[in-house]
Parts: structure tokens; C-alpha cells; sequence
């Protein structure tokens, strides 16, 4: 009886590792693979007033190794993007998703309003994609039942918004400059926000004051202060570089010429909010803000101000500004260059907003 168990016992041992073996071949691990090598971008949905069926598949733009598809996936719900992935993204050394060069430039072209550390487009790997077939018959790549319930759990919007910023995501996908830059400030945003609108006076009326923390409230804001100025200062370093030797006047002229020829800014103008110059304040940010914030050896930063961390990030974001503004093609030659198919999104209607698809009465 034993024998027969122990039989018995292996029989099933050796059926389960032909089964698991079965599986790896038709789902393999290694994803994106020639199997599955389409994601379900979560995060993002898109309106349909552009009045869809259920179904169509609509190409939105492509990057170099990615060509993103808007999904009508059933009746009466927000249509999806698809990337459809090129495999051999996996030979290089580092992918700028197109996911994540849209979070960055939608972020970037609101001002950063409104982010936090949830605010990130994820990758669901399919297996074997249909657009014709259901989504909750489709195969994934590592995603549970609990996941599953939150897969669309996101942000809703048109076509368009993401053509919008076609200028912000070529530039990424050509400059790895901008890409870290625009990262390292949405960091900064993430970890401590304030608003660009109003700290910089870009509006009539300042809507959102800042204000110190109060007492009680120190001890949760330096950390996170100190934490937000590393990151703005990571910014505008990306783009500028460090301030050369204060000794060294030729380094410092060529420097100066540097800004101009980057971010448009002349760096002996008045940086307004500070009322010092952007030179002096980018001496100052280096060695009276980071430095301090980023070497702490254990003491705490007791005189840091928050007025100082929302400079830092003003000025970073200033610096971000020029620098985008100085290197991005055209709208026009963006879109181009991208793909963007304009006969789609000339059936966004920009006056309304729906998740009704078409023939849909209800």
C-alpha cells in the first residue's frame, strides 16, 4: 500500500512538472516576449466622444519601440491604451517607457498639480492580445484577482490631452536630459507640493496660499523638505551642472553663457521671488539649501523653512521651463514625428466628454 502511495505521489509530481513546463512554453516569463509583447497601460483612460464602437483599436502615436493604441474594450466604459511592444526594447540598456514619458509630460504641462506617489502609469503585460476578444478573457502577465479589481482605477481623458503634449514626450524620447530632469522635479513635487501657478505669480490671483507648518507640524515637514530640495536641486544640476570654482572667472563667464545658450535665462537677472540674481541664488541653493539637507549627519535641519524648499522648486522649475522651451520642435513637427494619426483625433469632440459608446442608447 506504501509502494502504491509513493507510485501514486510521483505520478502526480511528474504530471504537475510536464503541466508547469506546458505553461512556461505557451506563457513565458521573460516578458515582453514574441507571446506577449502588448501592456495594458494602467492609470489612464480615454473619453469616448469620439464615438467608437466596441472593439475598434485605434493607433494614438508610436516611439521608437512602442506603438500606443486606444482600445474600445466594451460597451459604455472608458476606452484603454495598448502598447504594442517591440521586443527588441529589451537589448536596451534602459527603456523610457512610453507610459512613462506621458505621466511625465502631462505632469510637467500641469504644473505639476495634483501629483503624488501614486500618479504612475503601470505596464499589465498580455498574452496573445485580441482587440476582438474580451478583456476579462484575456491572459496576463503577473496580475491576481485583487489586482485586477483596481485595473481601472485611473485618471480619465481625451485623446487630444495626450496629443497636447506631443512637444514634451518627443523631446523625451531624444534627450535623455529632459526626461531625468522632468523626473526629478515631479520627485521633488511628490514628496512636497506647493503650487508653480501661484508661488511663481503666474496668476491674478493666488488661489493657494503657502504657509509654514506649525509647530506641531515640524517634525513630519523637514524630512520631507530637505528631501524635496535634493530632488529640485537634482533638477536644475541635470540641466546646468554644478557651479564651477568661484575663483575661476573664465570658468564662470563660460558658465554664464552656458544658461544663456540653454535655458534662454541671463543668469545675472533678478530671479523675482528671491530678489537675488539666478546666479547668485544657484550658488546659494547649492551651498545654503542642498548641502544641509542632503549631509545631515544626524542633525536636524531645525532652521530649514518651507519658504526655502518652494524656492528651490520655483527655480528648478524655472530652469526646467527654459530648457524645454529652448529644445522642443514645433507642435506640428512633434506630432509628426510621432505618428500621431490625426484622422483619430479629429473625432475627439472637444466640447463634451462620455463613456458611451456607439449605437449605445444606455
Amino acid at each position: 500500500m506504501a509502494e502504491e502511495l509513493k507510485n501514486k505521489l510521483m505520478e502526480i509530481i511528474e504530471e504537475n512538472a510536464i503541466r508547469q513546463k506546458e505553461l512556461l512554453i505557451k506563457y513565458p516569463l521573460d516578458v515582453p516576449n514574441d507571446k506577449g509583447h502588448h501592456a495594458f497601460i494602467k492609470g489612464i483612460s480615454i473619453e469616448n466622444s469620439f464615438s467608437p464602437t466596441v472593439g475598434e483599436y485605434n493607433l494614438l502615436f508610436k516611439t521608437e519601440y512602442e506603438k500606443i493604441y486606444v482600445w474600445t474594450h466594451a460597451k459604455n466604459k472608458n476606452s484603454v491604451l495598448i502598447s504594442d511592444i517591440d521586443i527588441s526594447v529589451k537589448k536596451q540598456e534602459f527603456w523610457k517607457t512610453a507610459g512613462s514619458m506621458m505621466n511625465l509630460a502631462l505632469s510637467y504641462h500641469s504644473a505639476f498639480e495634483a501629483v503624488d506617489f501614486e500618479r504612475k502609469f503601470e505596464y499589465k503585460i498580455i498574452y496573445y492580445f485580441d482587440p476582438s476578444e474580451s478583456i476579462e478573457d484575456l491572459q496576463f502577465f503577473d496580475l491576481n484577482s485583487f489586482d485586477s479589481h483596481f485595473l481601472f482605477d485611473s485618471q480619465i481623458l481625451k485623446a487630444t490631452d495626450i496629443a497636447d503634449v506631443a512637444q514634451v514626450i518627443e523631446l523625451m524620447c531624444r534627450d535623455d536630459t529632459s526626461y531625468t530632469a522632468i523626473s526629478l522635479l515631479l520627485s521633488s513635487f511628490q514628496i512636497h507640493y506647493c503650487c508653480l501657478i501661484c508661488e511663481l505669480g503666474l496668476s491674478m490671483y493666488k488661489k493657494h496660499e503657502s504657509h509654514e507648518p506649525n509647530l506641531w507640524e515640524q517634525a513630519d515637514f523637514i524630512t520631507n523638505m530637505e528631501s524635496a530640495i535634493v530632488q529640485a536641486c537634482r533638477c536644475a544640476e541635470s540641466i546646468l551642472g554644478q557651479p564651477p570654482n568661484k575663483n575661476k572667472n573664465a570658468r564662470i563667464l563660460a558658465h554664464k553663457q552656458k544658461w544663456i545658450d540653454t535655458i534662454g535665462i541671463n543668469p545675472d537677472e533678478i530671479f523675482e521671488r528671491v530678489g537675488l540674481s539666478y546666479w547668485k541664488f544657484y550658488l546659494k541653493l547649492f551651498d545654503e539649501l542642498r548641502n544641509p539637507s542632503a549631509h545631515s549627519y544626524g542633525d536636524i535641519h531645525f532652521a530649514l523653512e518651507r519658504k526655502h524648499t518652494i524656492d528651490a522648486q520655483c527655480f528648478a522649475a524655472v530652469v526646467l521651463r527654459g530648457y524645454i522651451e529652448k529644445s522642443v520642435k514645433s507642435l506640428e513637427e512633434a506630432m509628426n514625428v510621432l505618428n500621431f494619426d490625426k484622422n483619430f483625433l479629429n473625432r475627439v469632440q472637444e466640447n463634451m466628454s462620455t463613456k458611451m459608446t456607439k449605437n449605445s442608447s444606455n
